[in-house]
């Protein structure tokens, strides 16, 4: 296109003045054949154009589904890590939970142990006690 347009200049600047004016005289039919080869260009252009505007829209549109797909992707991934560290928060609180409850059990169990033993040891010191009272009742009378 602009190589037609420079032929038209040229043709424009060599072209010979009319004396006492501003004008030129050019040659009709060649200025006529130079009109329709930029009318023939024209369309071209046009259609070039459009395809490239049509290609550019294309490649936005990509960009914006591509845009639109890490966009999402990393809102699943944000949400998928908050639910692991939500999941973790939780198994951390029923862990703390379980250990708290295997320790109060422990402390009991310990507790009713000791008080068996404590029982225990009572009776026993209670048999031996009258064993005792026994014993020294045989003896006082051996004696």
């Amino acid at each position: 296109m602009n190589a037609l347009l420079d032929q038209l200049e040229s043709l424009v600047s060599s072209s010979k003045k009319v004396r006492f004016s501003s004008r030129i005289m050019v040659d009709e039919d060649e200025i006529l054949h130079l009109i329709d080869q930029v009318r023939t260009a024209i369309p071209e252009e046009i259609r070039q154009s459009k395809r490239m505007l049509t290609e550019r829209e294309r490649i936005i549109a990509n960009a914006q589904t591509e845009a639109d797909r890490i966009v999402a992707e990393a809102h699943a991934g944000a949400v998928e890590r908050v639910n692991e560290a939500q999941l973790l928060t939780d198994a951390h609180a029923r862990a703390d939970a379980i250990v708290a409850q295997a320790t109060l059990n422990a402390e009991e169990v310990r507790a009713g142990a000791d008080q068996y033993a404590a029982d225990v040891l009572h009776s026993l010191d209670q048999m031996l006690s009258t064993f005792l009272g026994h014993v020294h009742n045989g003896l006082k009378e051996l004696e």
